[in-house]
Protein backbone atom coordinates (compact mmCIF):
# COMPACT_ATOMS: atom_id res chain seq x y z
CA UNK A 1 0.00 0.00 0.00
CA UNK A 2 1.15 3.78 -0.77
CA UNK A 3 2.89 5.80 2.34
CA UNK A 4 0.31 8.09 3.32
CA UNK A 5 1.58 11.55 2.04
CA UNK A 6 -0.11 14.91 1.73
CA UNK A 7 -1.45 15.85 -1.96
CA UNK A 8 -5.35 15.37 -2.30
CA UNK A 9 -7.73 17.01 -0.35
CA UNK A 10 -11.78 15.59 -0.65
CA UNK A 11 -14.83 17.88 0.12
CA UNK A 12 -17.92 15.90 0.77
CA UNK A 13 -21.57 17.06 0.22
CA UNK A 14 -23.31 13.80 1.32
CA UNK A 15 -25.02 10.72 -0.15
CA UNK A 16 -22.08 9.83 -2.52
CA UNK A 17 -21.10 13.26 -4.01
CA UNK A 18 -17.61 13.35 -3.06
CA UNK A 19 -15.29 16.37 -5.08
CA UNK A 20 -11.45 15.38 -5.13
CA UNK A 21 -8.43 17.99 -6.21
CA UNK A 22 -4.52 17.72 -6.04
CA UNK A 23 -5.24 21.60 -6.96
CA UNK A 24 -4.34 21.28 -10.51
CA UNK A 25 -6.81 18.14 -11.19
CA UNK A 26 -10.84 18.13 -9.94
CA UNK A 27 -12.39 15.44 -9.67
CA UNK A 28 -16.05 14.64 -8.65
CA UNK A 29 -18.00 11.47 -7.98
CA UNK A 30 -22.13 12.23 -8.87
CA UNK A 31 -23.27 15.33 -8.34
CA UNK A 32 -26.23 15.63 -6.16
CA UNK A 33 -26.36 18.40 -5.20
CA UNK A 34 -30.63 19.56 -4.95
CA UNK A 35 -31.41 17.16 -3.11
CA UNK A 36 -35.71 17.41 -3.47
CA UNK A 37 -37.46 16.50 -0.70
CA UNK A 38 -38.58 13.55 -0.07
CA UNK A 39 -42.81 14.60 -0.34
CA UNK A 40 -41.63 15.51 -4.28
CA UNK A 41 -39.39 12.54 -4.88
CA UNK A 42 -42.95 10.22 -3.98
CA UNK A 43 -45.96 12.28 -5.14
CA UNK A 44 -44.17 14.59 -7.61
CA UNK A 45 -41.85 15.34 -10.63
CA UNK A 46 -37.90 15.99 -9.63
CA UNK A 47 -35.40 18.63 -11.38
CA UNK A 48 -32.32 20.45 -10.87
CA UNK A 49 -31.97 23.37 -9.13
CA UNK A 50 -29.27 25.63 -10.94
CA UNK A 51 -29.04 28.58 -8.42
CA UNK A 52 -28.85 25.80 -5.43
CA UNK A 53 -26.38 24.04 -7.37
CA UNK A 54 -24.18 27.14 -7.81
CA UNK A 55 -24.51 28.58 -4.47
CA UNK A 56 -23.51 24.74 -3.17
CA UNK A 57 -20.25 24.73 -5.20
CA UNK A 58 -19.66 27.57 -4.12
CA UNK A 59 -20.36 27.03 -0.79
CA UNK A 60 -18.06 24.06 -0.98
CA UNK A 61 -14.81 26.15 -2.76
CA UNK A 62 -15.25 24.12 -6.08
CA UNK A 63 -14.45 26.33 -9.13
CA UNK A 64 -13.41 24.09 -11.34
CA UNK A 65 -13.78 20.02 -12.83
CA UNK A 66 -12.10 17.96 -14.67
CA UNK A 67 -14.75 14.90 -15.26
CA UNK A 68 -17.83 14.02 -13.41
CA UNK A 69 -18.18 10.50 -12.70
CA UNK A 70 -21.43 9.03 -12.12
CA UNK A 71 -22.02 5.45 -9.62
CA UNK A 72 -25.60 4.94 -11.91
CA UNK A 73 -28.24 6.65 -13.01
CA UNK A 74 -30.44 7.13 -9.90
CA UNK A 75 -32.30 10.43 -9.54
CA UNK A 76 -29.96 10.83 -5.95
CA UNK A 77 -26.62 10.27 -8.25
CA UNK A 78 -26.96 11.18 -11.46
CA UNK A 79 -30.03 14.35 -11.59
CA UNK A 80 -27.98 17.28 -11.20
CA UNK A 81 -24.33 15.82 -12.69
CA UNK A 82 -25.25 17.31 -16.04
CA UNK A 83 -25.81 20.67 -14.66
CA UNK A 84 -22.68 20.48 -12.46
CA UNK A 85 -20.81 19.64 -15.77
CA UNK A 86 -22.62 22.72 -17.36
CA UNK A 87 -21.17 24.96 -14.81
CA UNK A 88 -17.69 23.81 -13.96
CA UNK A 89 -16.38 22.09 -17.26
CA UNK A 90 -15.08 19.06 -17.68
CA UNK A 91 -17.01 15.97 -19.15
CA UNK A 92 -19.61 13.82 -17.52
CA UNK A 93 -18.36 9.96 -17.04
CA UNK A 94 -20.90 7.29 -17.01
CA UNK A 95 -23.35 4.67 -18.12
CA UNK A 96 -25.41 4.99 -21.33
CA UNK A 97 -28.55 5.17 -18.67
CA UNK A 98 -26.33 8.26 -17.15
CA UNK A 99 -25.50 9.80 -20.37
CA UNK A 100 -29.11 9.90 -21.65
CA UNK A 101 -29.91 12.00 -18.40
CA UNK A 102 -27.27 14.22 -20.07
CA UNK A 103 -28.26 14.51 -23.29
CA UNK A 104 -32.02 15.13 -21.58
CA UNK A 105 -30.16 18.04 -20.39
CA UNK A 106 -29.25 18.97 -23.66
CA UNK A 107 -25.27 18.61 -22.66
CA UNK A 108 -23.02 18.29 -25.77
CA UNK A 109 -22.24 14.81 -26.43
CA UNK A 110 -18.61 16.15 -26.68
CA UNK A 111 -18.98 17.20 -23.09
CA UNK A 112 -19.80 13.16 -22.29
CA UNK A 113 -17.95 9.81 -21.98
CA UNK A 114 -19.42 6.22 -21.62
CA UNK A 115 -17.84 4.07 -18.94
CA UNK A 116 -17.97 0.14 -18.33
CA UNK A 117 -16.18 -2.32 -16.47
CA UNK A 118 -12.08 -2.17 -16.16
CA UNK A 119 -12.16 1.32 -18.05
CA UNK A 120 -9.83 3.60 -16.93
CA UNK A 121 -9.35 7.66 -17.59
CA UNK A 122 -6.30 9.93 -16.56
CA UNK A 123 -6.71 13.51 -15.37
CA UNK A 124 -3.20 15.14 -14.47
CA UNK A 125 -2.05 12.74 -11.64
CA UNK A 126 -5.01 10.86 -11.27
CA UNK A 127 -6.20 7.68 -12.89
CA UNK A 128 -9.69 6.72 -12.48
CA UNK A 129 -10.39 2.94 -12.79
CA UNK A 130 -13.95 1.81 -13.02
CA UNK A 131 -15.50 -1.69 -11.45
CA UNK A 132 -18.83 -2.81 -12.05
CA UNK A 133 -21.03 -3.54 -9.11
CA UNK A 134 -24.50 -3.90 -8.06
CA UNK A 135 -27.33 -1.88 -6.49
CA UNK A 136 -27.60 -2.29 -2.77
CA UNK A 137 -30.75 -4.69 -1.95
CA UNK A 138 -33.97 -3.24 -2.20
CA UNK A 139 -33.14 -1.64 -5.48
CA UNK A 140 -36.86 0.15 -6.02
CA UNK A 141 -36.16 1.63 -9.62
CA UNK A 142 -34.08 -1.12 -11.70
CA UNK A 143 -33.85 -1.00 -15.30
CA UNK A 144 -32.27 1.04 -18.01
CA UNK A 145 -32.56 4.67 -19.40
CA UNK A 146 -33.19 3.72 -23.05
CA UNK A 147 -34.27 7.72 -24.57
CA UNK A 148 -33.15 10.95 -22.96
CA UNK A 149 -34.09 11.96 -19.82
CA UNK A 150 -35.84 15.47 -19.74
CA UNK A 151 -36.76 17.14 -16.35
CA UNK A 152 -38.33 17.78 -14.49
CA UNK A 153 -39.67 13.92 -14.60
CA UNK A 154 -40.51 11.23 -11.73
CA UNK A 155 -37.98 10.11 -9.93
CA UNK A 156 -39.24 6.12 -11.32
CA UNK A 157 -37.67 7.61 -14.39
CA UNK A 158 -34.20 7.02 -13.44
CA UNK A 159 -33.58 3.78 -13.62
CA UNK A 160 -30.44 2.95 -11.97
CA UNK A 161 -28.49 1.17 -15.31
CA UNK A 162 -25.41 0.00 -14.62
CA UNK A 163 -23.37 0.79 -11.05
CA UNK A 164 -20.28 1.51 -10.88
CA UNK A 165 -17.40 1.81 -7.87
CA UNK A 166 -14.52 3.89 -8.56
CA UNK A 167 -11.00 3.12 -7.74
CA UNK A 168 -8.67 6.38 -7.98
CA UNK A 169 -5.06 6.52 -8.03
CA UNK A 170 -2.61 9.61 -7.19
CA UNK A 171 1.42 9.66 -6.16
CA UNK A 172 -0.26 10.90 -2.71
CA UNK A 173 -2.19 7.49 -2.35
CA UNK A 174 -5.10 5.41 -3.49
CA UNK A 175 -8.84 5.87 -2.62
CA UNK A 176 -11.81 3.54 -3.30
CA UNK A 177 -15.62 5.44 -3.98
CA UNK A 178 -17.84 2.34 -2.94
CA UNK A 179 -21.38 4.26 -3.18
CA UNK A 180 -23.41 1.14 -2.90
CA UNK A 181 -23.81 -1.47 -0.20
CA UNK A 182 -23.58 -4.39 -2.22
CA UNK A 183 -20.87 -6.53 -3.61
CA UNK A 184 -19.38 -8.56 -6.34
CA UNK A 185 -17.51 -11.72 -4.64
CA UNK A 186 -13.91 -11.43 -4.55
CA UNK A 187 -14.09 -8.77 -7.10
CA UNK A 188 -12.16 -6.58 -4.82
CA UNK A 189 -9.17 -8.91 -4.00
CA UNK A 190 -5.72 -7.85 -4.22
CA UNK A 191 -7.13 -4.48 -4.40
CA UNK A 192 -5.45 -2.39 -1.69
CA UNK A 193 -6.17 1.03 -1.40
CA UNK A 194 -5.81 3.78 1.84
CA UNK A 195 -8.77 5.25 2.36
CA UNK A 196 -12.21 3.46 1.51
CA UNK A 197 -15.61 5.54 0.98
CA UNK A 198 -18.14 2.84 2.33
CA UNK A 199 -21.04 2.73 0.84
CA UNK A 200 -23.95 2.28 3.83
CA UNK A 201 -27.27 3.15 2.68
CA UNK A 202 -29.80 0.62 4.03
CA UNK A 203 -26.87 -1.81 5.12
CA UNK A 204 -28.81 -1.52 8.76
CA UNK A 205 -31.76 -3.34 7.53
CA UNK A 206 -30.06 -6.12 6.03
CA UNK A 207 -28.78 -9.06 8.18
CA UNK A 208 -25.86 -9.58 10.26
CA UNK A 209 -24.60 -12.34 7.96
CA UNK A 210 -24.72 -9.65 4.83
CA UNK A 211 -23.32 -7.22 6.94
CA UNK A 212 -20.44 -9.90 7.31
CA UNK A 213 -20.24 -10.98 4.08
CA UNK A 214 -20.22 -7.31 2.78
CA UNK A 215 -17.35 -6.46 5.14
CA UNK A 216 -15.08 -9.75 3.95
CA UNK A 217 -15.95 -8.62 0.20
CA UNK A 218 -15.12 -5.08 0.07
CA UNK A 219 -13.40 -3.79 3.16
CA UNK A 220 -11.03 -7.02 4.21
CA UNK A 221 -9.46 -7.25 0.35
CA UNK A 222 -8.84 -3.39 -0.04
CA UNK A 223 -7.67 -2.95 3.35
CA UNK A 224 -7.88 0.86 4.26
CA UNK A 225 -5.91 2.96 7.04
CA UNK A 226 -9.30 5.31 7.08
CA UNK A 227 -13.05 4.16 6.03
CA UNK A 228 -15.52 7.34 5.53
CA UNK A 229 -19.12 5.95 5.33
CA UNK A 230 -21.10 7.16 2.29
CA UNK A 231 -25.06 7.34 1.41
CA UNK A 232 -26.30 7.09 5.29
CA UNK A 233 -27.62 10.71 5.07
CA UNK A 234 -31.63 11.79 4.68
CA UNK A 235 -30.91 12.64 1.01
CA UNK A 236 -34.24 14.71 0.96
CA UNK A 237 -33.09 17.44 3.28
CA UNK A 238 -31.07 20.23 1.71
CA UNK A 239 -27.52 20.84 2.94
CA UNK A 240 -28.42 24.47 4.11
CA UNK A 241 -29.10 21.88 7.20
CA UNK A 242 -26.66 19.69 9.00
CA UNK A 243 -26.56 15.72 7.62
CA UNK A 244 -28.99 13.76 9.43
CA UNK A 245 -29.71 9.76 9.07
CA UNK A 246 -32.22 7.91 7.18
CA UNK A 247 -35.70 8.13 8.68
CA UNK A 248 -36.06 4.19 10.85
CA UNK A 249 -39.04 3.38 7.97
CA UNK A 250 -35.83 3.25 5.36
CA UNK A 251 -32.53 1.62 7.41
CA UNK A 252 -31.78 1.55 10.61
CA UNK A 253 -29.04 3.38 10.94
CA UNK A 254 -28.31 2.66 15.00
CA UNK A 255 -27.85 -0.62 13.63
CA UNK A 256 -25.61 0.29 10.69
CA UNK A 257 -23.20 2.50 12.81
CA UNK A 258 -22.59 0.07 15.52
CA UNK A 259 -21.31 -2.57 13.69
CA UNK A 260 -19.12 -0.44 11.29
CA UNK A 261 -17.65 1.15 14.24
CA UNK A 262 -17.12 -2.31 15.67
CA UNK A 263 -15.51 -3.84 12.64
CA UNK A 264 -13.17 -0.11 12.58
CA UNK A 265 -12.08 -0.89 16.34
CA UNK A 266 -11.37 -4.75 15.76
CA UNK A 267 -9.13 -4.03 12.60
CA UNK A 268 -7.64 -0.41 13.36
CA UNK A 269 -8.83 1.14 10.71
CA UNK A 270 -9.68 5.38 11.37
CA UNK A 271 -13.23 5.57 11.20
CA UNK A 272 -14.45 9.30 9.56
CA UNK A 273 -17.80 10.65 9.19
CA UNK A 274 -17.33 13.44 7.25
CA UNK A 275 -19.67 15.99 7.43
CA UNK A 276 -21.50 18.29 4.45
CA UNK A 277 -19.02 20.44 2.96
CA UNK A 278 -15.67 19.28 5.23
CA UNK A 279 -12.75 18.89 3.25
CA UNK A 280 -9.82 16.22 4.57
CA UNK A 281 -6.34 15.85 3.46
CA UNK A 282 -6.88 12.20 2.21
CA UNK A 283 -3.56 10.66 2.95
CA UNK A 284 -2.21 12.87 5.75
CA UNK A 285 -2.65 11.84 9.51
CA UNK A 286 -4.31 13.54 10.87
CA UNK A 287 -6.68 13.99 8.05
CA UNK A 288 -8.92 17.18 9.73
CA UNK A 289 -6.99 20.42 9.85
Amino acid sequence: MTDISPGVRATFFGTSTVYLTDGSSHIMIDGFLTRPPLVRVLLGRVAPNPRRIQEILARGGVSALDALFVAHSHYDHVMDSPEVVKQLGGTLHGSESSLNVGRGANLAEERMRVIDDGGQFSFGDFTVRVLEGIHSPGNRYPGTIDKPLATPSKASNYRDGNCYSFHITHPAGTVLIHPSANFVPNKFNGLDVDVLYLGVGILGAQSEQFRDDYWRHVVTPTSPSRIVPVHWDHFGQPLSRNLRALPPVLDKFSVMKAYVERKCAEESIELIVQKAFETLDLFTAPARA
